[in-house]
């Protein structure tokens, strides 16, 4: 025959506390939650950041070539013929 619950007055306390533990794990998750949200807007605002500095060197390192090759248009071409040559030999190699 099943006890009552009369029996055993401590169950009520086990179920407060089982009650506690359920509203401090849902502010915790709520609390972790939120932590992470922060954390990932400061991670994308610094890749934000880093790739727009990326991009402007890019852009730089652009500009210097196109000089460079409006400066010398013979000698960029023969350059880029030749690597064009040498990428060529190698890759033919490969079969």
């Amino acid at each position: 025959m099943p006890k009552s619950k009369s029996n055993y007055p401590e169950l009520n306390e086990i179920r407060q506390d089982i009650d506690s533990l359920k509203d401090n794990v849902v502010a915790l998750t709520k609390h972790v939650q939120k932590d992470g949200v922060n954390q990932v807007d400061e991670i994308s605002d610094i890749a934000k950041t880093r790739l727009a500095e990326i991009q402007q060197k890019g852009q730089k390192e652009i500009l210097k070539v196109e000089k460079q090759v409006k400066a010398k248009p013979a000698q960029s071409v023969a350059i880029a013929f030749a690597g064009g040559l040498i990428a060529s030999l190698l890759l033919r190699g490969r079969r």
